[in-house]
Parts: structure tokens; sequence; C-alpha cells
């Protein structure tokens, strides 16, 4: 656990770093600059410029896009009670949601994600449901966010001049979704033969840790039944979509806050809708990187290279970056406080899921 926390800590540094700075490794090497010059001689970003571009942004659309947030979080935490049904067939709607915005609150204060495997914990606690089988729910979430990039990634990546190595790597990351998705299905069809090919491509791994894998995707199949009932199916595809609007919106409104929608930036003001659909799916994969709490510096450094692939300068792209930040971090942190209060959880509780600071294991009862 703490060799995870560091390294979420340190990509987290490389890539705040990595935002403001140019290393010359060539003059290091060469020895005609010291390692302080080589390090912090080359500016990326002029401060004072960053400052001009946060203090003249018009944060009234920005209070919009983050009204906007608030108001997709009701059809998220719907889409999850939807895929609660086969594990919990009467599960209530407030629990749902505060379980959530309770993981989305540990994710700004906990690093590496863990919210999303305490707020399985929270739900358990709250309606009487196995960690696993809400686990399991919260990957098939995580899935349908992942199948809906897949295809707005599908059409932006013919319609938008990628940088190739960004393309190649979108790619990739398209390759690793695809094959996850197989996988889920796989086990849904047909559980013990694909738990017996799990066993077989981890040979690799001790024992032990390779049947506490195999152990732990047993355990999802109960999850993923919803995918079994195919009249749910519109239902989930419907709140979906809403959603996808709902971020394309608050990513458009973001641009209108920085003036952004202007002929002198003619990739976004020919192509809005193109250029929303771009810089969400950079936000997506900046929200999923392994990162430091409420991935601070990850997000900035992707989203920061998002908004400048769409021609715009680093200062503003940085801008962009820290207002879209701060506009996701303080709701969703002040909003899962007050879930987890008016649920009367307490902080010890999430403490005692990590016994010894090793804690992989949650207990739901």
């Amino acid at each position: 656990m703490k060799l995870r926390i560091l390294i979420g800590v340190v990509l987290s540094v490389i890539f705040i770093y990595l935002s403001f700075w140019k290393v010359d490794l060539g003059g290091l090497f060469s020895g005609s600059i010291s390692l302080g010059t080589a390090l912090f001689g080359q500016s990326r970003i002029n401060l004072d410029e960053l400052g001009k571009v946060l203090a003249s942004a018009h944060y009234g659309w920005l209070l919009l896009g983050v009204a906007m947030l608030l108001v997709s979080l009701f059809f998220r935490a719907e889409r999850w009670r939807i895929l609660l049904k086969p594990v919990h067939s009467q599960i209530h709607y407030w629990p749902v949601y505060s379980a959530m915005n309770i993981g989305y609150m540990i994710n700004n204060i906990l690093p590496l994600r863990m919210g999303e495997f305490l707020r399985a914990y929270f739900l358990g606690k709250a309606e009487g449901i196995s960690k696993s089988s809400a686990l399991a729910t919260v990957v098939v979430e995580r899935l349908l966010d992942m199948m809906a990039a897949l295809v707005l990634l599908g059409i932006s990546i013919f319609l938008f001049p990628f940088p190739d190595w960004i393309r190649d790597g979108l790619f990739y990351v398209g390759g690793a979704v695809v094959l996850l998705i197989g996988f889920l299905i796989a086990l849904l069809v047909n559980t013990t033969w694909t738990l017996k090919l799990l066993g077989q491509c981890l040979f690799f791994l001790p024992h032990k840790l390779r049947d506490r894998i195999i152990s732990v995707a047993a355990s999802f199949t109960s999850g993923l039944e919803i995918l079994r009932s195919a009249h749910h199916y519109l239902a989930i595809l419907s709140y979906t979509g809403i959603l996808i609007v709902c971020y394309l919106f608050s990513v458009f409104l973001t641009f209108l806050a920085f003036d952004l929608v202007s002929p002198q930036y003619p990739m976004i003001y020919l192509h809005p809708i193109l250029a929303s659909v771009v810089l969400l799916i950079i936000v997506t994969i900046g929200v999923g990187l392994p990162s430091a709490p409420g991935a601070v510096g990850t997000f900035h450094g992707i989203v920061a290279l998002g908004v400048s692939l769409l021609g715009v300068p680093p200062e503003i792209s940085m801008g962009v970056a820290i207002t879209l930040h701060l506009a996701n971090y303080i709701p969703l942190t002040a909003l899962g406080l007050v879930c987890f209060w008016s649920q009367n959880f307490k902080f010890s509780e999430v403490k005692a899921q990590f016994p010894s600071g090793e804690g992989d294991h949650l207990q739901t009862h």
C-alpha cells in the first residue's frame, strides 16, 4: 500500500514539474549547464500571464458548469442503482447517491482512487450488500464509461489531428479497454472456463497471489448479472448518453469561461463539439491515472496538454486545467462530506478498512 501511495505521489510531482518546466538533459550531460539550470532554467509557463488568465476568466460560466456537474450526479447515481438491482432488488436511491459521493470525496483526500473501493463498503453497510458484489457493479459502471469514451474516441481519432505519439497511445488505451470488456463478457458467459484461463495467464505469479486474484474475479460475477437483464439496457444506455451530454456541455462552458470559442482559436471556434469531445477524452484519461489525492498534478498536466492540442497558449491551457480541477474538487468534496455525515458514518471506519496500512480488503459487514 505504501509503495502504491508513493508511486501516485511521484507521478503527480512529475506531472506538475513537466507542466511548468522544460528539462534540458542534453545541456546537463554535456556539462555546459548545472543541474539546477537543467531542471529549472526553462519555464513552460509565464506565471504572471497565468495570473492574468485566472483573474480575467468569466467565472459565471464555470459556476454553470459546476451546476451541470452536480446535476449529472443524480443521473449517475440512478444508473448505478439500476446496475445494483440484480444484487439487491429493493435498493434505495439515497444510500446509492450518498455512497457514490462519499467515494468521490475519498478519492479527493486519499490517493490511488481508494474511494472506488470504499464506496462499496459504505453502500454495503447501509443496504446490506456484499462488498464484492458492489465492487463488481462499480467495475461495470466504469466499463460503461470506458465504452462511451471508446465511442467518442472512435469519432475523434479520425476527425481530429492528434500528434502521432498521442494517436498511438490512444489506440493502446482503446485496445486495453476492449480486452477488459472481452474478459468481463467471458466471465459472465462461462465463468469456470474464464477463471481457468486467467489462472493459466497468471502462471508467473506466486501461488497465493494468483489464487487471490482468481477468487476476487470469481466474486465479481454476481455484480455482472445486470448484463443478463436485457430489459435494463435501454435505461442504462440512456443514462450513459445523458451523462456524456452533461460532461460535454460542462467542457463547452469552460471554453466560454476563457473566451476560447472565438476565431482566435479556430479548432474550437469551427468545431466546438469535436473540441469538447477531445478535451473530455483527455480529462477522462487524466482522472483515471494513478496519482496523489484528488489527481493533483496528473490532472493538471494531462488537461493542460489536451487544451494545448486545440491551439491554446500554455498559460491559458494551465488556467483551464486549474479551474476545471477546482470546479470538480471543491463541490464533490463538500457534497461527499455532507453525505458522509448525513449517514452517520465515521472516519475511523475508513481507517479500519486498512489495518496495518496494508488494507486491500474491505469488510462489508
